[in-house]
């Protein structure tokens, strides 16, 4: 996502669509982590109502998934709809991205260690 984002007017919908995933890959990385098993749902909604309910369990603080919510919801524009995806939506996919995986890192910290081979 990072390495497209330097050439937008030809990856701009690429870039968008890889934010999108690599918080889905996230998500599945925290939910394997922590519960060792991840939604197997066509609907990645799934996925975050299974990271909240995790959330919950563990009493942390929630707030970092209205990004991975906000990714979700654009989904099927950035990959299948009908108008280009412009400048501006694919700023917007990588911060909430960036934002996600951040979260994320704060809030389950063993899911960003290289060392170790289950949180």
């Amino acid at each position: 996502m990072k390495f497209l984002s330097d050439d937008l007017d030809t990856y701009a919908a690429a870039v968008a669509l890889l934010a999108v995933h690599g918080a889905i890959s996230l998500t599945d990385a925290v939910l394997i982590g922590y519960s060792g098993r991840r939604s197997k749902e066509q609907d990645h909604r799934a996925a975050s109502a299974l990271l909240e309910k995790l959330c919950h369990a563990r009493r942390v603080d929630g707030s970092g998934l209205k990004h991975l919510v906000w990714l979700l919801a654009r989904k099927t524009n950035f990959a299948y709809g009908d108008r280009r995806v412009d400048r501006s939506e694919v700023k917007a996919a990588v911060l909430m991205a960036e934002r996600f995986q951040a979260w994320v890192y704060r809030t389950f910290p063993e899911v960003a260690r290289e060392d170790q081979s289950s949180p």
